[in-house]
């Protein structure tokens, strides 16, 4: 069996109850968010998702990258990769 750690974090308590409402209606756990957030980091060698500052200005704008955005055609294998991780976990909380 892997080692697990705890780790915790402080949260906006308006952000935590909107986040939450989410995982129940996808059907995971918050805890599960954080360890799908934390594989798609280690897959992708980046945050899974674009990150913009509206008040960098840069005077020769740079190529946005999207290798590692989901895109609307990939919605289906992402969320069947999500349902493949989603079955491991619940396999090992029976």
């Amino acid at each position: 069996m892997r080692k697990t750690e705890v780790y915790q974090i402080r949260l906006d308590s308006q952000e935590k109850k909107q986040a939450f409402a989410v995982f129940k209606q996808l059907g995971i756990t918050p805890a599960q968010a954080v360890r799908l957030f934390f594989k798609q980091v280690v897959l992708t060698k980046s945050i899974p998702f674009a990150i913009e500052n509206q008040a960098i200005n840069i005077e020769t704008p740079k190529k946005k990258s999207t290798n590692n955005v989901v895109k609307d055609e990939d919605h289906d294998a992402f969320f069947e990769e999500l349902n493949a991780l989603l079955g491991s976990d619940s396999e090992r909380s029976s």
